[in-house]
């Protein structure tokens, strides 16, 4: 298939607009965003308006490694800042690429500076020591985090989800367990979907099922039942947050690989009953939660490009779920739909770490 390069770059940048969306809301409650920002519809500053009072109130200040480093609207956290490496990855290695090669070039290229060195580097390091082989070291990893990475994978598969979800799986076994394989297999196939010309948001939502295993499937169908019978913004949320909330941690990278479960045919896990509203850092970082969330979104909005802001007002891991979102509509609709003001804003305000544009289009022509 000849690529769309409208829509593979849309695809890039729209995942950095869905991050750059929640980044300054992040780990929020949907009633906190609800009292005290309003619905969310477009991109906004890391001010006292939008940001939790303890970032605010960090120590060192609210802009730091892992997060955002600017406070302007369209500031990317480090959800798009790990993307970077793995788009350079697949822009240079344009052949067969195996768990080793991966493994070999984020220890000598990646840039850790803009990232959390935390989830990348105790695998790399047990990889680098021979202490792990790549292709199995997720099975013994901590779990959560970093669904954004894969997206290039596929960008470079674009109208091919069978290959995307392939290869996706296959490398993302340096860090990821079954369960967390199966949805950063199904992620790249509902992107390399949307890059058909042809695609539409059903057969978005229908690729990604496809590539699930038994656990992944129930989840984000339950996900999809719930956006079926929302009649807002705000009624989407408290469902979602009434089924399917999985218990939240401040000390994620000290979760063992068994909770949640990682098989990729365990049973739904237990109801987590969630709190009635919060101030503080209300999160978990496990795709079990986080993948069902922005597909509830994506699947409400009917994959338009309001489904973004939709997703970041459900709160929690936002800048994450809302980077999931722009990718699958960017992919879908091409970076012609993507309001002006927020493509401009988030290649504009990262210009010091990252040329969101030049790397799109490069990777647009990867293969």
């Amino acid at each position: 298939m000849k690529r769309n390069q409208d829509k593979c770059i849309g695809s890039h940048i729209g995942a950095a607009i869905g991050d750059a969306m929640g980044g300054p809301v992040e780990s929020s409650h949907y009633k906190r965003i609800k009292r005290d920002c309003g619905e969310i519809t477009g991109l906004v500053p890391y001010d006292e308006t939008y940001m939790l009072r303890e970032r605010l109130e960090r120590e060192g200040g609210p802009f730091f490694p892992g997060y955002a480093l600017h406070g302007e609207q369209g500031s990317i956290t480090d959800d798009t800042f790990c993307r970077k490496d793995m788009a350079n990855f697949v822009i240079e290695h344009p052949g067969d690429r195996t768990p080793e090669m991966l493994a070999n070039w984020l220890l000598e290229n990646a840039e850790l500076d803009t990232q959390w060195p935390q989830i990348m580097l105790p695998v790399l390091e047990r990889i680098r020591n021979g202490e792990v082989e790549a292709a199995t070291a997720g099975e013994t990893a901590k779990q959560g985090g970093g669904i954004g990475w894969w997206f290039p994978f596929g960008i470079v598969h674009a109208g091919n989800p069978e290959a995307a979800a392939e290869e996706a799986r296959r490398l993302s076994a340096i860090w990821k367990a079954p369960l967390e394989r199966d949805f950063v297999a199904a992620v790249v196939a509902g992107i390399a979907e949307a890059l058909k010309d042809d695609a539409t948001w059903q057969s978005v939502r229908d690729a990604m099922l496809t590539q699930c295993g038994p656990l992944a499937r129930k989840l984000l169908e339950r996900a999809i039942r719930i956006a079926g019978a929302a009649t807002d913004t705000w009624d989407l949320a408290e469902r979602l947050y009434s089924e399917v909330l999985i218990s939240e941690t401040a000390h994620i990278w000290e979760i063992t690989p068994d909770d949640p479960p990682t098989a990729h045919d365990a049973p739904l896990p237990p109801v987590h009953p969630p709190l009635d509203d919060s101030d503080v850092s209300y999160t978990t970082y496990f795709f079990a939660e986080q993948i069902p969330l922005a597909m509830a979104a994506f699947v409400y909005a009917k994959g338009e490009v309001s489904a973004i802001p939709v997703c970041v007002n459900l709160g929690r891991d936002c800048d994450t779920t809302g980077t999931l979102v722009g990718a699958l509509v960017g992919a879908l609709h091409g970076e012609s739909a993507l309001p002006t003001e927020w493509v401009e804003a988030v290649c504009e305000a990262n210009k010091a770490e990252i040329d969101l544009r030049d790397q799109a289009e490069r990777l647009a022509t990867a293969g």
